[in-house]
C-alpha cells in the first residue's frame, strides 16, 4: 500500500479494507501542463484526487467563453459525479500546471460506498467544500475590493511562509490567478499595484509581503470565513469571539 496516498484526506476515517481496495482499483496518472482531464457533460467515470500540482476547474460557454470555477491543490477531490452512476460531468478539468492526480473508477467508488458509508461521508465532504468556497466568493465578491480580493489570495499563497513578513512564489500564472478571481489580467494587476502602501512588493512571479499582519488587517475584516474555513490562515491566526469579521494574527518573528 502506497502509505502517502493512504494519508490523503479523502481516506481520512475509511475503514482499512475499503481504503486498500480503493488504492489497489485506482492508479496514479501524471498529466503536464495544459493537458485535459475530462470536458464538461461526458460521462462522469471517475473520482480524481490531486496528489501534486494544480488543476483547473471550469465551464465553457457555447461561445467558447471560459469561467474558472476553481485551482484544486494537493488532497482536494473532484469528479464527485461519478458516485452517482450514470451522470456527467458538470465542468471540465485541465492541469493548471504539471500535477499528478489518483483515479478511483467509479464503479469500484460505487462498489466500496455500499460497503462503508464512510466513502459516501468523504464524497459529500468534497461537495460540501465546493458549497462552502462558491459561498465565500460570492461574499468576498459583495464586500471586498478587487486589492482586498488579491491581498486574500496572496494570503492563501503564502500560508505555509512562516515569520512576520516574506517571499513566496505564485503557484501558477498571474493571467490564471486573474481568471480564478474572475478578473481582467491589466485587473489583476492593478489590484497587484494597489497594495504596494500595505507593504505587498512583486518582481515578476516572485511575491514580498513586508508584514502579514498588515495584509490580513487589510483584507480580513471584510471576510467571515473562521479559522478553520479560511484557506489563508496562519499559524497563531485567530478571531476575537467579539469581533466575527476581524482576524487577530500573532507571528513570530523568527
Amino acid at each position: 500500500m502506497n502509505l502517502g496516498l493512504a494519508a490523503l484526506r479523502f481516506f481520512s476515517g475509511v475503514p482499512d479494507a475499503v481504503r486498500d481496495a480503493l488504492l489497489s482499483g485506482g492508479h496514479e496518472k501524471r498529466y503536464a501542463k495544459g493537458d485535459l482531464l475530462f470536458m464538461q457533460d461526458t460521462p462522469a467515470d471517475k473520482l480524481f484526487i490531486v496528489i501534486d500540482g494544480w488543476v483547473k476547474i471550469y465551464r465553457t460557454t457555447p461561445q467558447g467563453e471560459e469561467a474558472v470555477l476553481a485551482l484544486l491543490k494537493t488532497g482536494d477531490a473532484f469528479g464527485e459525479a461519478s458516485i452517482f452512476g450514470h451522470s456527467l460531468y458538470p465542468v471540465s478539468a485541465t492541469a493548471a500546471e504539471d500535477a499528478a492526480v489518483f483515479e478511483i473508477p467509479g464503479h469500484l467508488l460505487r462498489a466500496q460506498a455500499k460497503a462503508s458509508h464512510e466513502v459516501m461521508a468523504r464524497v459529500m465532504d468534497s461537495m460540501s467544500r465546493d458549497l462552502r468556497n462558491l459561498q465565500m466568493e460570492n461574499e468576498h465578491l459583495a464586500l471586498m475590493s478587487a486589492p482586498q480580493r488579491v491581498g486574500c489570495l496572496l494570503l492563501q499563497f503564502s500560508s505555509g511562509t512562516a515569520g512576520a513578513g516574506g517571499s513566496f512564489t505564485l503557484p501558477y500564472d498571474k493571467s490564471l490567478a486573474a481568471a480564478r478571481l474572475g478578473m481582467k489580467p491589466e485587473t489583476f494587476s492593478r489590484a497587484l499595484q494597489a497594495l504596494k502602501p500595505v507593504g505587498v512588493s512583486v518582481d515578476g512571479p516572485r511575491v514580498t509581503v513586508a508584514s502579514f499582519g498588515a495584509l490580513v488587517d487589510y483584507c480580513c475584516t471584510h471576510c467571515s470565513a473562521l479559522p478553520g474555513e479560511c484557506p489563508g490562515a496562519r499559524e497563531g491566526c485567530d478571531r476575537a469571539a467579539t469581533c466575527p469579521g476581524k482576524k487577530f494574527i500573532k507571528i513570530s518573528d523568527k
